[in-house]
């Protein structure tokens, strides 16, 4: 327990408070108020490790007392290097720039070429413009760094992206003198990305211009240590004003994240790089094993990195999630679509603690007609339900949805309310009643019968049957052109377009959110085998892994067995999720593979020959064949 309340504390330069602490140990503190601070001073008070700060009420690590310094007394010296771009090395480094401030002033610098004793990349000279020639005489980096090392001496390190410029300066102090190179160290970049939080880019570059410091001389050593010096100043008169004012709170304040506490990572950069740059499911554990989140990725690597770096974006339920978080496993998937889907199954099934209801599944809109109401709604939702309501779609915003619901009802004047009705003659109708765009059955304007005729005109006009709601549109875009009225022209055009779309989208897709089956056959990242799924009745009926003809065959089996009992079964909530997910797929990667609809139980047996083909397409490398019917 010692040993990780002080790993905590390490990474804490201004310690933490006994609730932080108390946090790290307990799920529940109980009812005495005083036991928490009682059970820490019993527990870290006889450890020499520890200190307790009676007058900030935090503990720290001991070996950060020398921290606790006003910045106003502190030296700093910025520095920046220009290198050959290769890995940390001492051979890399091809220049070495620093200016030493004392009080907010420069009081020194140190510049110096040095002989990477290699042939620098031609990318590197037209950068920087320092070439061959010029590092030919000068002294190599065991030479230039005491030098350096003296004029640091007891200032704390600032550059600008530091770890870059303090990895290769580890490297040649290790090689050298035997030992780390390690003093305090502050990164203008990670400062920038506290104090200057509306800034997209935080090149050196882009941080000085939004402070109106001038960037004369840039990627040289000495003029970027200077324009880092500039920007430096500025930030310490900025984080005195949040009340900031000794070495150690700095220290913690540029590696906190978004809500303020100190962005703990347990896992190392090894650990992550241990995860395959492949689709599939990630879980993260707990310290204790136990399952916490479970999540899905085109490339986990990159998923798992960007996770566990401190970037702005992330909630304060994920940076919880990231404090708790000491392991994860992978599971590899083949493609995109069997992640998606496999973490739906596992996020129903094992319910971990960090998932919330439902926020697995695509943001995806559709349009709902209740076609079995007496005076049918159509409206935006967005997700499929388990009703036997007609869903059109999938859209790919909310937004869109809405664009086209608008363009539906000017068409062809359905109801968007909700709730039953109880036409009346003395209902008072409302704006889109007023306005046309409603026939207002609540109102009696209009009874069951003739309404169901304005129903079965969107239904005709969804299967290329019916075009006199476009045709009524149409008229009345022309009728305003001639009138002058481009502006209200240009939008039933619009309107034209969206209803155009809503069409087609029923054709390509309309089997897709609704109760039909198709089969959906697709390549895997390997190309060693392909990724077949079966719908039936709107449900995920079969999901298998496809290698050879035998494999096929089995399926065509599995079809046969389960295509009537599927038809009619009513749907469950995890078959509206996966249908959910293989429309959303389809909407937006829809591009290779095979979709088949399947009209009856032999069609995968009919078409077995083709699918062989199909599967021997998927395991070449290179382009692959287009989806048909879409």
């Amino acid at each position: 327990m010692r040993e990780r309340l002080h790993e905590y504390l390490l990474a804490r330069h201004a310690g933490a408070t006994s609730d932080e602490l108390l946090d790290l140990i307990f799920t529940s503190r109980g009812g005495d108020p005083e036991f928490g601070a009682r059970f820490l001073a019993t527990l870290l008070g006889s450890d020499p490790r520890f200190r307790f700060d009676s007058g900030a009420q935090r503990w720290r690590a001991a070996v950060h007392d020398v921290l606790a310094r006003p910045l106003a007394e502190v030296p700093f010296v910025v520095l920046d290097l220009e290198t050959t771009g290769e890995a940390p090395a001492p051979e890399g480094i091809i220049e070495v720039g620093a200016v030493r401030m004392e009080r907010g002033r420069v009081t020194a610098t140190f510049h110096s070429l040095v002989n990477p004793r290699r042939p620098i990349h031609p990318f590197v000279v037209r950068l920087t413009g320092i070439t061959d020639e010029m590092v030919s005489d000068a002294p190599a980096i065991s030479a230039v760094l005491p030098g350096l090392v003296s004029f640091i001496g007891d200032a704390a390190v600032v550059a600008h992206n530091a770890p870059f410029d303090v990895s290769h300066l580890d490297v040649a102090h290790r090689q050298q003198a035997g030992r780390p190179f390690a003093p305090p160290v502050l990164c203008t970049l990670r400062l920038a990305r506290r104090l200057l939080p509306e800034l997209r880019r935080r090149s050196l570059d882009s941080v000085a211009a939004s402070l109106g410091v001038s960037c004369f001389g840039r990627h040289r050593a000495l003029p970027d240590a200077t324009i880092a010096a500039d920007v430096f100043a500025i930030f310490l008169e900025r984080v005195a004003e949040r009340g900031i004012v000794r070495l150690d709170q700095l220290l913690d304040f540029q590696r906190s994240a978004a809500d303020g506490r100190p962005f703990i990572v347990h896992l190392s950069r090894a650990r992550l790089e241990t995860a395959p740059p492949a689709p599939g499911v990630y879980h993260l554990l707990g310290a204790d094993g136990r399952l916490l989140y479970v999540g899905k990725a085109r490339r986990l690597r990159e998923r798992l990195a960007s996770y566990f770096a401190n970037a702005r974006g992330h909630s304060p339920k994920t940076l919880d999630l990231i404090r708790h978080t000491y392991d994860f496993r992978t599971t590899e998937t083949g493609s995109e679509l069997a992640a998606s889907l496999l973490e739906a199954r596992q996020i129903r099934e094992l319910k971990p603690p960090y998932n919330r209801q439902r926020r697995h599944l695509p943001r995806v809109g559709f349009l709902k007609l209740s076609v079995r109401s007496a005076y049918a709604r159509v409206w935006v939702t967005q997700r499929l339900g388990t009703d036997r309501a007609l869903y059109l779609g999938p859209f790919p915003s909310l937004q869109v949805a809405e664009r086209t619901l608008s363009a539906v009802t000017r068409a062809f004047a359905l109801r968007t309310c909700p709730g039953t009705l109880a036409p009346s003659p003395l209902a008072s109708p409302c704006l889109s009643g007023q306005l046309g765009t409603c026939s207002a059955p609540c109102a009696a304007r209009v009874d069951e019968l003739a309404y169901r005729r304005q129903v079965d005109a969107v239904l005709a006009f969804l299967e290329g049957a019916n075009d006199d709601g476009v045709a009524r549109l149409a008229a009345r875009r022309d009728e305003l052109a001639r009138a002058l009225r481009f502006e209200s022209a240009a939008r039933a055009q619009r309107d034209l377009d969206l209803l155009d779309g809503l069409r087609r989208r029923r054709r390509d897709l309309g089997w897709v959110v609704g109760r039909q089956n198709f089969l959906v056959l697709l390549p895997t990242t390997d190309h060693d085998h392909a990724q077949l799924y079966v719908v039936l009745g709107g449900r995920l009926a079969v999901e298998a892994r496809i290698a050879a003809a035998a494999d096929l065959v089995a399926i065509v089996g599995l079809v046969r067995e389960r295509f009537a009992r599927y038809q009619d079964a009513p749907l469950e909530r995890e078959d509206v999720e996966a249908a959910t997910i293989l429309a959303a797929w389809l909407r937006d990667r829809g591009h290779e593979g095979l979709l088949l609809p399947l009209e009856g139980a032999d069609d995968v047996a009919r078409r077995l020959d083709e699918l062989v083909v199909t599967v021997a397409d998927l395991s070449r490398r290179g382009p692959l064949p287009a989806i048909e019917g879409l």
